[in-house]
């Protein structure tokens, strides 16, 4: 293959949303430079090395002599290029999800990865314009690893409603990635409709085979849902989507054992079950941990542990009923993935006022580039024009800890009397909380032209969008974008983070939205109780618990008063596992043989109901 011949599609300006996009004015004319970003600033200083006899390859849509024309420029010694268009008016198109397509020379012998771009637009004589396109690479002689980044969203779920989920994919490398697909898993009470592609269904897991992406192209495709009339407003409905090859790891730690934990929930009739299974190659060679939340409280005092051979799983049983189960786990020291085992279970058991509103408080354990969970509540009704943070956060000063990415949402509706033709939504971040250099732009509702203009300001441009007013096409008058950042590295407790957004909608007044929040913290879960005492002498303590051998009993505060007490522990099934009398005042016995999961105990006095509680057993 002549390597000259393989176009590296630079996916710079970030479109989302259609196959084809146009510049929003004519060109006369297309200048730039083509530089490697050493530092990773997207700006070029003078100790970075230009790129020279790189073709650039720019498509227009010609109405003097008609269709697509092709038109191309090569770099000079100073890695500047320019392509005159002559006639015109000329309309830049993007095509596989380039503004342009750059050939490195023959023998170039680097594999180049896109950073950023700038681009900008001087008005010339007779209202056209000339463009400047510069790219900002970063090169290396070690052939990158084939990975797909993706992201899913929806702007809303309404009960009773039909709505849209937008899946995007982008190839960040200058490989040919084959054979790729993703699948998307949307939670079962969901139904789907249709997509904008072609796909092949197994239960509520949706397959869309992608073929041979090319170096630096992106995608997207929507899918067409309809939410359940019957289900609670404020219920929260998961979509996933994982794209493929996923095989893309970083380096494993000389200490890695081989294991890959994974975490998973199930909802039966009367109990949550988790399960943990070691889904790698090598045994667990030592223990690790995990921890279980109900609601935004932290069930246990101390971590649980557990130690699994390949293939091995441990199931954890919880009461169903219809509290937010959260459970967290830990990889093995070296593990060479990016993702945290986590699984949830919400509203699970027929009791009639389930928990909700607790998954988005947390992260969702979708670090890894190929994999995006997205959650969101149904809504009657909400703010047109907002933003939204994720995770939440937990409390009122939504708190997260340290080194978690932050998902932003931005949602615009036109609610004018007229088409918005442009919207440009402008952010500025606050740069001494977050890092713009890592920032990954996501899924959008409409093709959008991206820029950074310096001190944290991050600008959207949907040009021609040609956006309903809401009197006239309400389904249609809504938009969005979103992207990922992260903190800057061990941000000091109590930072706050805090930000919004301008909406502009043509030349009226930008509409700001909200103010985001979130704080960082450390130890905000709260402590769950494990008692509660009908008799307010007694006072109960269980050694230990969370329990995995033998647990001592203690009740202390009736020593001075007439004593008959008793000890009964339930499963969460409501059956009896355990029962017998208190000696003084102690009871012991050995836990080991008991499933895991959590248990009901009670304590009476001469029959009457003294203490009740959980016992966590590991």
């Amino acid at each position: 293959m002549n390597t000259k011949k393989i176009l590296l599609a630079l996916l710079l300006l970030c479109l989302a949303g259609k196959s084809m996009a146009q510049a929003p004015t004519s060109l006369d004319s297309l200048i730039g430079t083509i530089f490697i970003d050493t530092d990773g600033d997207c700006v070029q200083d003078a100790f970075e090395e230009t790129l020279s006899n790189w073709e650039v390859i720019a498509t227009v849509e010609d109405s003097l002599f008609g269709g697509l024309q092709t038109y191309s420029g090569f770099t000079d010694a100073n890695g500047q290029y320019q392509i005159d268009l002559p006639g015109g008016p000329n309309y830049l198109v993007w095509q596989n999800g380039a503004m342009v397509q750059l050939v490195p020379p023959a023998g170039f012998g680097q594999y180049c990865i896109s950073r950023c771009s700038t681009y900008t637009q001087v008005q010339t004589p007779g209202n056209n314009y000339t463009g400047y396109l510069s790219y900002a690479l970063q090169c290396d002689t070690t052939p990158p690893c084939p990975v797909l980044d993706v992201s899913i969203n929806t702007n809303f779920l309404r009960p009773c409603f039909e709505s849209k989920y937008w899946v995007s994919y982008r190839n960040y490398t200058s490989l040919f990635i084959s054979d790729a697909s993703i699948q998307v898993t949307i939670d079962n009470p969901i139904q789907v409709l249709g997509a904008s592609i072609p796909y092949t269904a197994n239960g509520n897991v949706y397959t869309f085979d992608l073929g041979t992406v090319l170096p630096f192209a992106w995608g997207s495709f929507s899918i067409t849902v309809f939410t359940p009339c019957d289900e609670p407003v404020g219920t929260t409905y998961c979509a996933e989507a994982h794209a493929f090859p996923d095989t893309c790891q970083s380096l494993a730690g000389p200490n890695w054992d081989g294991s890959r934990i994974e975490v998973s929930a199930a909802c039966e009739t009367d109990q949550v079950i988790f399960t943990l299974k070691n889904t790698g190659t090598g045994n667990m060679a030592a223990p690790l941990e995990y921890i279980v939340v109900e609601d935004n409280v932290l069930l246990m005092q101390s971590p649980g542990q557990f130690q699994l051979n390949a293939g091995a799983s441990q199931e954890i049983f919880f009461p169903a009923d219809g509290s937010f189960y959260r459970m967290e786990a830990d990889q093995s020291p070296g593990f060479p993935g990016f993702g945290t085992p986590i699984a949830w279970a919400e509203g699970c058991g027929t009791g009639g006022n389930p928990s909700l509103g607790f998954v988005n408080q947390f992260q969702l354990g979708d670090e890894d580039p190929w994999l995006d969970i997205f959650c969101i509540e149904s809504v009657n009704s909400y703010d047109p024009n907002d933003k939204q943070g994720f995770p939440r956060g937990v409390g009122e000063k939504n708190y997260i800890h340290q080194n978690v990415d932050l998902e932003y949402m931005i949602r615009f509706q036109n609610t004018g009397t007229a088409p918005a033709v442009n919207v440009i939504i402008r952010d500025t971040l606050p740069t001494q909380f977050l890092d713009p250099n890592t920032l990954r732009r996501g899924v959008s509702s409409h093709p959008y032209l991206f820029d950074m203009e310096g001190n944290g300001v991050v600008v959207f441009k949907f040009f021609n969008i040609n956006l309903p007013d809401s009197n006239a096409n309400e389904a249609a008058s809504h938009g969005f974008v979103t992207f990922r950042i992260s903190q800057h590295q061990d941000l000091p407790l109590e930072s706050a983070i805090k930000n919004s957004a301008a909406i502009y909608f043509d030349f009226n007044e930008p509409i700001i939205t909200n103010q985001t929040l979130h704080t960082i913290g450390k130890d905000f879960l709260q402590l769950s109780s494990t008692q509660t005492l009908f008799d307010a002498r007694l006072k109960v303590q269980i050694m230990p618990n969370p329990a995995q051998g033998h647990v001592l009993v203690l009740a202390e505060g009736l020593e001075n008063q007439e004593q008959d007490l008793s000890f009964r522990l339930i499963s969460v099934l409501g059956e009896q596992s355990m029962q017998g009398q208190f000696r003084g005042n102690t009871y012991e016995f050995n836990a080991v043989h008991l499933p895991p999961g959590v248990y009901v105990y009670e304590i009476r006095n001469g029959g009457k109901l003294a203490a009740t509680g959980k016992l966590l057993k590991l």
